[in-house]
């Protein structure tokens, strides 16, 4: 006795062969196979990164992302200046509360008013030490060098004089007639005045070399 197998139909009806094709892709190894769709964008944007870069530009639509990024980096930018700057703003003026070890929250140029008012009263004493403060006070603002409660006028003057060597002697000597003034009481001179005046003044004219500022600035 034989036994005869169905043969299977090799050629179905239409809606058969979509029911056969459903059935067959409904299988989990081929949803598996499926991109997804973070699949199915990275291919458009690698896609779109070719014709960027290969100038086969089909149209006016493959300049959107152009334009997307360009404005995304904008925003970025605007954001750091409007809100990233008043947050370096305030860091500096936490730092600069202290000056030399005695909180001073003043201005250069007040600082320089109270010294040339001084000196004009003979008070040199007052005059070399006011005058050195406003000095550093300057180069602060100016972000030239950056002074913290525990700088040292000798520790400014270093790092003032990185950022103008021409002027690294007077910058040393000045910090020592601020010191020999404050911690050795001894006497200003009107020279020791006129000296940190002028180098103040010279200073204010300068452009500071950049490289190397700041060092020498840390205890």
């Amino acid at each position: 006795m034989s036994v005869r197998f169905a043969e299977p139909p090799l050629t179905p009806d239409v809606p058969e062969a979509q029911d056969w094709l459903s059935n067959e892709l409904a299988k989990p190894e081929y949803a598996a196979a499926t991109p997804n769709l973070f699949d199915r964008l990275v291919n458009q944007f690698l896609q779109w990164l070719g014709r960027l870069f290969s100038g086969n530009i089909d149209g006016p639509g493959d300049w959107v992302p152009v334009l997307l990024l360009l404005l995304v980096a904008a925003a970025v930018i605007a954001v750091v200046l409007i809100w990233g700057r008043p947050r370096l703003n305030r860091a500096r003026t936490a730092s600069v509360q202290a000056l030399f070890g005695e909180r001073d929250t003043r201005s250069a140029a007040e600082i320089r008013a109270a010294a040339a008012r001084a000196a004009g009263a003979g008070d040199y004493n007052l005059a070399v030490l006011e005058g050195y403060r406003a000095l550093c006070r300057d180069l602060d603002e100016r972000t030239i060098i950056a002074l913290d409660p525990g700088s040292t006028a000798h520790q400014a003057a270093m790092a003032a004089g990185h950022a103008f060597p021409e002027f690294g002697g007077v910058l040393a000597q000045t910090a020592n007639d601020f010191d020999a003034v404050r911690y050795l009481s001894v006497p200003a001179s009107a020279e020791q005045w006129e000296r940190i005046r002028s180098t103040d003044y010279d200073l204010r004219a300068q452009r500071p070399v950049l490289a190397g500022v700041g060092e020498g600035m840390r205890t």
